[in-house]
């Protein structure tokens, strides 16, 4: 599961903090990341064929004790059978700010709406094939309009080894236009609110566990109504072990989604059949330190997707990587990703082959 929770994440920090006084909810170590990655993926049914070259750059730069800023943003190019699909992705700026005198985490993210955008019908196309939760691209989505995301998470210690949480945010959605010539788009705004419980089993072994849930607004097209999507939820579980140097890490999650209304003669109704397909996800992964330098992260993945009349739903994907990691003294880390998932159809003939290599570069200051 590459998207972690945002309040699992919160949690995690906060749980360190509560037990040591010299932990930030906020990290004051600066990062800069570059992530090139190229992937690849084989589909039988139709004879698909496609690959996506992709780079981003991930930027953190702490400002002051209790306040963090980052920046993220990149491009892609696509190839192979589809149309090819070159160019920038928007940018994300988000800002965050911790008052501890509420233990309280405050953030603000904007979406800059700078990826492409206006396509042509095929390179739409394309991007509808990319998108695809199923194919798990690093860029899946090129360019959207300005968003705007406020939002906040509160954290308490209930006792020494369980600490609560409670997170919402809010996201405005501005209207763009997908296809060139076409109408204007505007997706429905979000609302997202989550709990969530990090357990300290022992010195070396904790539990954490969230629940998210988005609730979405119609949205429209030309000023005009046309979709609702229904509501999503999410249940994620995470447990982790250190053994001395080395960690083992079991991620699972289940997301499901009620219902969406469409258009009818009268006004929205509700859909005949769920379009969107709910998962399961499991992931393991085991990072073996064998000295200050040198680090082999090992890594098995099960993917799976409920059958709907949507594309490329009722299929099992599995994946296994390894995850090599080099940390020189100039504070420069480089880490190779290499994975490969293969997926198939449940009661059907459709199987899918993926490959993924993706180059870490990260500095720290």
């Amino acid at each position: 599961m590459r998207r972690s929770p945002f309040l699992f994440l919160l949690l995690f920090c906060a749980a360190g903090a509560a037990a040591q006084s010299d932990q930030y909810v906020v990290s004051r170590q600066g990062t800069v990341t570059l992530l090139p990655a190229y992937e690849t993926w084989s589909v039988t049914d139709g004879g698909v064929k496609f690959s996506e070259f992709s780079t981003v750059l991930y930027a953190y730069v702490p400002a002051g004790r209790n306040m963090g800023v980052s920046l993220r943003g990149g491009g892609a190019a696509s190839g192979g059978d589809p149309a090819k699909l070159t160019g920038l992705t928007d940018a994300q700026v988000a800002a965050s700010y911790h008052v501890e005198s509420i233990n309280t985490l405050f953030s603000l993210g904007v979406n800059l709406p700078v990826g492409k955008r206006e396509m042509d019908t095929s390179e739409f196309n394309t991007s509808v094939l990319l998108s695809q939760s199923l194919f798990d691209l690093q860029v899946p989505v090129f360019g959207q309009g300005f968003n705007v995301n406020p939002g906040a998470a509160w954290v308490f210690p209930a006792s020494d080894n369980v600490v609560i949480g409670l997170a919402g945010a809010f996201t405005y959605r501005g209207p763009y236009k997908p296809l060139k010539g076409g109408g204007e788009y505007d997706p429905g705004d979000e609302f997202t609110a989550s709990t969530g419980v990090d357990f300290r089993l022992s010195e070396a072994a904790s539990l954490s566990t969230d629940f998210v849930a988005t609730f979405y607004s119609a949205d429209t097209y030309d000023g005009k109504t046309n979709y609702a999507s229904g509501n999503a939820y999410w249940v994620n579980v995470q447990y982790k072990q250190n053994f001395r140097e080395n960690e083992l890490l079991v991620r699972t999650g289940l997301r499901t989604k009620s219902k969406g209304q469409i258009q009818g003669a009268g006004g929205l109704v509700d859909e005949t059949e769920r379009m969107e397909p709910g998962r399961f996800d499991v992931s393991a992964q085991f990072r073996q330190v064998f000295n200050n330098r040198f680090a082999l992260g090992y890594m098995l993945e099960g993917r799976f997707f409920e059958k709907t009349p949507s594309a490329y739903s009722g299929t099992n994907v599995y994946g296994a990587g390894l995850t090599p990691t080099i940390t020189l003294p100039s504070k420069l880390s480089f880490q190779l990703r290499l994975v490969f998932q293969y997926g198939t159809e449940r009661g059907g003939g459709t199987n899918f082959t993926g490959f993924h290599a993706g180059l870490g570069i990260g500095y720290t200051f």
